[in-house]
């Protein structure tokens, strides 16, 4: 059985890469800042959605967050699927990891238990924001490259979804196999969702699509200065689609990563479609 994971976030949360969107969100989410009556339309729809899922069947396990600028968290708390917050990094992770770059969580558990010490991490949400926190928290190009190091060495399968409210910033990852499931799209208000179960991203057809495999998903709200001359300084937001990026190596030992490619898909109308991202074989790097 598939546990539900669920993430939903704002336009002025997360911008999607090129072609998740359908013609109608990219109007949307290259449209300026919102409005306060944009901004309670875009809660309510989050909400919708996450309440949706939620009522569908209510074990006990299943929680939800409402993080607020139209994007929220919904989860089923078990061994395998996790949330954590911290000094607001949100995250929502399903999986099991047995080593983390530098930390051997199997050999750290048994140590633990031994010395009759509760667990230095609760689960592997709690872990997953250690992990996060040696990203660095400074340009989005270093914190993007170092995740893509770290993520290389993790031993185990995952999907996670992390988002640094303090930062305005969006991770989501899947394991190099696909051994867990991940699915993403981009409604028609322009809302960007990630979810463990296709039919929970209904509301995204015809643009869902699965997440591809080995890679990672970053985007990040960048605030620009400049000065236009001599009447002072002038502030905006840039608005930058999100990068989907392999962090799986050309081959062993070597230092670049595959690339990923955007394939679009078409109608039988000839009409494109949105797209499926997949990350060029390791035999020939020119194809995906």
């Amino acid at each position: 059985m598939v546990l539900h994971m669920l993430a939903v976030f704002g336009r002025e949360t997360a911008h999607p890469p090129v072609l998740i969107e359908s013609e109608e969100a990219l109007k949307k989410t290259h449209a300026p800042m919102l409005s306060d009556s944009e901004q309670a339309a875009e809660d309510a729809a989050c909400a919708k959605v996450i309440d949706a899922v939620f009522n569908a069947a209510k074990p006990a396990s299943r929680h939800k967050q409402l993080l607020g600028k139209g994007s929220g968290f919904l989860y089923e708390a078990s061994p395998y699927c996790s949330y954590a917050e911290r000094d607001g990094v949100h995250v929502i992770f399903t999986g099991e990891v047995s080593e983390w770059p530098g930390i051997d969580v199997v050999s750290t558990a048994h140590d633990a238990f031994v010395r009759n010490e509760p667990p230095l991490e609760a689960n592997d949400a709690a872990w997953l924001l250690d992990f996060y926190g040696t990203f660095g928290r400074g340009a989005s190009e270093s914190t993007t490259e170092r995740a893509l190091e770290c993520l290389a060495r993790v031993k185990g399968t995952f999907a996670f979804i992390i988002y640094d409210a303090v930062h305005h910033r969006v991770l989501a990852a899947r394991d190099s196999e696909g051994v867990q499931p991940l699915f993403w799209g981009c409604t028609d208000n322009g809302q960007l969702m990630f979810g463990s179960v296709a039919d929970d991203l209904e509301g995204c057809n015809p643009t869902a699509a699965p997440f591809p495999s080995g890679t990672l998903f970053a985007s990040e709200r960048h605030t620009v200065a400049y000065s236009p001359g001599a009447y002072g300084w002038v502030i905006v937001d840039d608005d930058f689609p999100g990068l989907i990026m392999s962090f799986q190596r050309t081959k062993e030992g070597a230092e670049g990563w595959r690339n990923v490619k955007a394939i679009p898909r078409v109608t039988s109308k000839g009409v494109v479609c949105g797209a499926v991202y997949k990350v060029a074989s390791a035999q020939n790097m020119d194809s995906a």
